[in-house]
């Protein structure tokens, strides 16, 4: 990490226990940045947009993670979305030469050309900042690019995108 912008928005992702964890790593390497950022943390206003403010809704032991979206690779993308339109009760959420959202419910299945990058999984898990590394999208939604030991791609989330908080 670079600065103060840098420890800021890592320390905000940290619970009590981690900051206080990085705070007195910080305070042994670079005491002046350190008073800085305790400065920053104490005078910060309150976004719900960062882990540690949100509130965590309350999750029962063993409940699974949700799965979002997984995407197939089909010849025909024209005749896929027909397919699947025709024998399942789903809803054609977006269609262009490349690929297709459909959408069940609360689950995405996204078409793709055969020629598109390998399909993906996207799973939303309220755990997504303790996985790895993540990053705040565009959206708001915190995101995690995963490779499974088969190279499979998952996408890992804190929320589905225009979920409420």
């Amino acid at each position: 990490m670079d600065g103060l912008d840098d420890y800021f928005d890592y320390a905000m992702d940290l619970d009590e226990v981690g900051r206080a964890k990085l705070m007195e790593r910080l305070q042994a390497d670079d005491p002046a940045l350190a008073a800085r950022l305790q400065d920053a943390l104490t005078n910060q206003v309150t976004n719900p947009d960062f882990l540690c403010q949100r509130k965590p809704a309350p999750r029962a032991e063993g409940q699974p993670d949700l799965l979002l979206a997984t995407a197939l690779r089909v010849g025909d993308l024209a005749r896929a979305v027909q397919w699947y339109s025709k024998h399942f009760c789903c809803e054609v959420l977006q269609q262009d030469d490349q690929q297709a959202t459909l959408g069940f419910g609360s689950t995405r299945l996204v078409l793709q050309r055969l020629e598109a990058e390998q399909p993906a999984l996207t799973i939303v898990s309220p755990d997504v900042a303790e996985l790895g590394p993540s990053h705040r999208r565009a959206d708001g939604v915190r995101a995690l690019q995963l490779t499974d030991p088969w190279g499979n791609t998952v996408e890992v989330v804190d929320r589905a995108p225009g979920a409420a908080d």
